[in-house]
């Protein structure tokens, strides 16, 4: 190897650092590095909305097949079970938020302590859980139809019961 190809080699992978660098400095300075106040669009189904008018004709038996559908796989339902992957929704609804005896809760949820599982704060949680607690370990994306979490709500009563 002669000393041309070295110089050539060197100046290459210098060159390609300062151009790394230079495009990095460029994007960050156009591409915000923080989440904007007002999202720049939504998706139609999951803005919250008042619960009351739909609890008046919920369906807990129709709660119930939904819980076993989406919840289940993930919370018990019934009070003596052992938590699952996600606390037991056995006595949940009316309950303070992440207080359930023995369950490791995400930091997000634990920011929400002084608040109580009120059906509206049920519905506003099953409509979208990552937008009522950013950085929730939960995985649902959330239920659009009002009707639908309104049994579900309603079922989580009964199961208070």
């Amino acid at each position: 190897m002669d000393s041309v190809f070295l110089n050539k080699a060197a100046a290459a992978g210098l060159l390609s650092i300062a151009v790394a660098w230079i495009c990095s400095a460029v994007a960050s300075g156009v591409v915000p590095a923080n989440v904007p106040v007002k999202p720049a669009f939504s998706v139609p189904g999951t803005e919250n909305v008042s619960i009351a008018p739909y609890m008046a004709h919920a369906d807990a038996d129709r709660g119930e097949e939904l819980a076993r559908q989406i919840c289940s796989s993930c919370h018990a339902l019934v009070s003596a079970a052992a938590d699952g992957v996600g606390p037991n929704l056995a006595s949940v609804a009316g309950r303070p938020i992440a207080t359930a005896a023995g369950y490791a809760y995400s930091s997000a949820l634990l920011g929400q302590k002084e608040h109580v599982w009120s059906d509206q704060a049920l519905s506003d949680w099953l409509t979208s859980p990552a937008r009522f607690a950013p950085g929730t370990r939960m995985s649902l994306v959330g239920i659009s139809s009002p009707e639908q979490r309104a049994d579900i709500i309603a079922y989580l009563h009964r199961l208070a019961e």
